[in-house]
């Protein structure tokens, strides 16, 4: 019988990765240059907020609700809200059939 395992050598699987200059920043194409980094004021400034929580449903709820800091609301928090509210109702009711069950209609 023959064992399992391919018996040639085995490759080397590092040196197949490409090149491992450390001046190699993001550049994944070959043949092209790497980007050079810019100024913080050349990018957009929503790039900056990316990087900051977004609200949660229970901050989106007060506001909207219940009024609190309505002020700095803004329409990308209500469609947010509105999105985040229909997840919840789904949620809630699929619990309460599942409990309840389902009605059974005759045919």
């Amino acid at each position: 019988k023959k064992g399992k395992g391919g018996g040639g050598p085995a490759k080397d699987v590092a040196s197949d990765a490409g090149p491992t200059d450390a001046d190699q920043l993001f550049n994944i194409f070959a043949g092209k240059e790497d980007h050079t980094l810019q100024a913080d004021d050349w990018y957009p400034s929503w790039l900056w907020t990316l990087d900051k929580p977004r609200k949660t449903y229970g901050e989106l709820s007060m506001m909207f609700i219940h009024g609190v800091n309505i002020e700095s609301a803004r329409q990308s928090d209500f469609n947010r809200f509105l999105r985040l509210h229909r997840v919840l109702l789904i949620k809630t009711n699929n619990a309460r059939m599942q409990k309840r069950g389902r009605p059974v209609f005759p045919p």
